[in-house]
């Protein structure tokens, strides 16, 4: 009884900040209030007119799509040298690629600020891309090493047995066999690049701001429930793609 009182406890914890934010954005109010005073969705309607949020969710959308798309691949191609490696390297290859997942986001964005200003991409959607992808590539390479590790070697050498190349085994046998890593490890990459707030906050310019960074600028001029409305739609998106992910990998965390 003492446990599962803790897990609901936990579970309570988790989800409340998100209830209030989603409570807060359908107040009738013109100011952020809980519990919310009288109901009304015009916050939702004001949020998607306001430029900024439309302007930096188009922004996060993009740069999402195209760091996702990046990732995938090379995270792959990472995944699968890892563990074509002899013993020997494949501790070291798989900490450097980890690495980024073991620095502070602040540590990381800083050192980033630093190396994207030296090479004038500071501001710009290509230095916030390469960024981006600095910092959602561990997750598709961990997805996919969990794939490759449950992978039987008897597939590959079968195979190579009845005369298929590596391009060959790799394209035919490897990839769909590892497709649900893949694809769960995309869509772990793209929601974290799409909510990515410290690293991008560093890295803005006028040519280029996201849709957390707008929410973290609106928040400190502005107390209207309009930034709680767009918070929800965010959440409700992100919720959206974890239970696709889930569907499609039959509900077996790879990572």
């Amino acid at each position: 009884m003492l446990f599962w009182t803790a897990v609901a406890l936990i579970g309570l914890f988790a989800v409340a900040p998100l209830v209030v934010v989603a409570a807060s954005a359908v107040t009738s109010t013109g100011y952020l209030v809980f519990p919310p005073q009288g109901f009304s969705l015009e916050w939702f309607a004001k949020a998607f007119d306001n430029s900024s949020f439309v302007g930096g969710l188009v922004t996060s959308l993009m740069l999402g799509i195209a760091a996702t798309i990046i990732c995938v691949v090379t995270g792959t191609l990472a995944a699968y040298a890892i563990v074509r490696m002899p013993n020997r390297f494949t501790a070291m290859l798989e900490q450097v690629f980890l690495s980024p997942l073991m620095l502070p986001a602040i540590v990381l964005g800083l050192g980033l600020m630093i190396v994207l200003s030296l090479s004038g991409w500071r501001g710009y959607f290509e230095g916030g891309l390469l960024a981006h992808v600095i910092v959602a590539s561990p997750f598709v390479i961990r997805s996919v090493l969990a794939g490759l590790r449950q992978l039987d070697g008897r597939m590959i050498e079968a195979a190579q047995s009845l005369g298929a190349g590596p391009a060959r085994t790799f394209f035919r046998v490897v990839l769909p066999s590892i497709a649900p890593s893949i694809v769960s490890g995309a869509i772990f990459a793209f929601v974290i690049s799409f909510d990515e707030a410290v690293v991008t906050l560093l890295l803005v310019g006028p040519q280029f701001e996201t849709l957390p960074v707008t929410i973290f600028t609106h928040v400190q001029y502005s107390n209207d429930p309009s930034v709680a409305a767009i918070s929800t739609v965010i959440v409700l998106f992100c919720a959206l793609l974890v239970g696709v992910m889930t569907k499609f990998t039959g509900g077996k965390d790879d990572r």
